[in-house]
């Protein structure tokens, strides 16, 4: 069974930023895009770079390393380097603290 864990405070995370995190040994990535949240897998399926620092725009992401766009809604890779789509996370905000379903 998947079970909501805290990641951080949701002051910590602004407007089209992201934050990754470790939990349940897993590196996840949040993200706040169009101030909806998100988490996806900080892992590009294209070289295995970390997704930390890429640019959010829109509900996408793109990797830092060689530009890769992800969907942050579906994981959904946009673009001809990759067609592996990140794995996405459910997640919800409970009393100011951002959570992640892993």
């Amino acid at each position: 069974m998947t079970a909501f864990q805290p990641a951080f405070p949701d002051a910590e995370l602004g407007n089209n930023e992201s934050r990754a995190v470790t939990l349940n040994g897993r590196n996840i990535l949040v993200c706040r895009a169009a101030g909806d949240l998100y988490a996806v897998e900080n892992r590009c399926t294209h070289q295995e770079a970390e997704l930390e620092g890429g640019r959010i725009r829109g509900c996408f992401i793109s990797c830092p390393l060689h530009g890769v766009r992800f969907d942050l809604r579906d994981g959904n890779p946009m673009g001809q380097l990759t067609r592996v789509p990140l794995s996405t996370f459910e997640v919800r905000l409970a009393d100011g603290v951002i959570e992640v379903a892993v």
